[in-house]
């Protein structure tokens, strides 16, 4: 029996895995079937071919898992799909179960990939975005604790805090729940227990820039570079927000599309989009492409030493 789990949620995949093994475990507590390998090792000796080809006596029922085997050379992927293409009694041998497990982007046009996905029990874990996530994190919630839940403020604050990072979100959303007891999770939790992936007051400048407001703008920006923060990580922040902000305000305008077929086509959290088409609707569209070219000629002044980083940041917002 051949199992294929593979998609840019690592979490998710890895949990399949996981209950495959203990299921497995369950029958055979020594694991003196079990083989697990990893193809992203480099220190790597042993081969899945090793393992198949020979016997185990000391265990009629075997449980083979292969990770990452999409990053193994092409020439020893043509000697798996080979073997798996001879021994066609795998498919239906009930005492011998091999697990094909690829974490992140996969090469979907290798040969392999495209056997794997014709003839095992294959499931994609696609990455959740937009309302999807949203449906992801109170599935997790309630998994934990079926009385918890949050509030749509607090849940939009989660992602942004953890940047839509899963494994961040796994994480704080057992530490929130455990916190409250089963409660109700309001931004007050949110901010006392959640660790965010970036400055906030990072973020209060861009939204302080997107708002047209060059006054709390360069307040900001001053206070970031007076604790020493890095002004190349500002400008980036920037230019991140306004090529969004850009992007949002193209698909709106040129498109029409609403808020959720932005989010969708952009695979940007309703929430960002919502904030961004807020602060698109100070700048007509020419302005805004003449804004974003603004910051590409001042990254190329920058990088070939034209004009100081920290002066550019002030000319920019000054002239914004």
């Amino acid at each position: 029996m051949l199992y294929f789990l593979y998609g840019e949620n690592s979490l998710d995949s890895t949990e399949k895995l996981k209950a495959i093994k203990e299921k497995f475990l369950i029958k055979d507590p020594s694991g003196s079937g079990l083989s697990v390998l990893d193809y992203e090792e480099k220190d790597r000796q042993q081969k899945i071919l090793d393992i198949l080809s020979v016997p185990n006596l000391l265990a009629p029922k075997r449980l083979v898992i292969a990770k990452n085997l999409l990053l193994a050379g092409e020439t020893h992927q043509e000697e798996i799909l080979e073997y798996l293409k001879k021994e066609k009694g795998l498919l239906e041998d009930q005492d011998l179960v091999i697990v094909f497990w690829e974490k992140g982007k996969t090469k979907k046009s290798s040969e392999l990939f495209k056997w794997l996905m014709k003839n095992a029990k294959s499931q994609e874990f696609e990455k959740p975005i937009g309302a999807k996530l949203n449906q992801w994190i109170l599935k997790k919630i309630k998994a934990i604790n079926s009385q918890a839940g949050i509030t749509s403020k607090a849940l939009e604050k989660l992602i942004l805090y953890c940047e839509s990072d899963l494994i961040a979100l796994n994480q704080e959303i057992e530490k929130l729940v455990n916190y409250t007891g089963g409660k109700i999770i309001g931004e007050t939790e949110v901010d006392l227990l959640v660790q965010a992936n970036f400055d906030l007051n990072i973020f209060n400048t861009i939204d302080a820039l997107g708002n047209r407001n060059k006054k709390e703008a360069l307040k900001f920006l001053h206070q970031h570079l007076k604790k020493g923060e890095d002004p190349f990580y500002i400008f980036s922040m920037f230019v991140y927000q306004f090529r969004n902000i850009l992007k949002i305000s193209d698909l709106k305008e040129n498109y029409r599309m609403n808020e959720q077929e932005i989010a969708k086509e952009t695979k940007l959290h309703p929430f960002v989009v919502r904030k961004s088409l807020n602060q698109g609707s100070h700048f007509s569209f020419e302005v805004l492409k003449k804004i974003y070219q603004k910051l590409g000629n001042l990254d190329a002044k920058i990088k070939t030493g034209q004009i100081d980083i920290k002066l550019a940041l002030d000319k920019f917002i000054v002239e914004i």
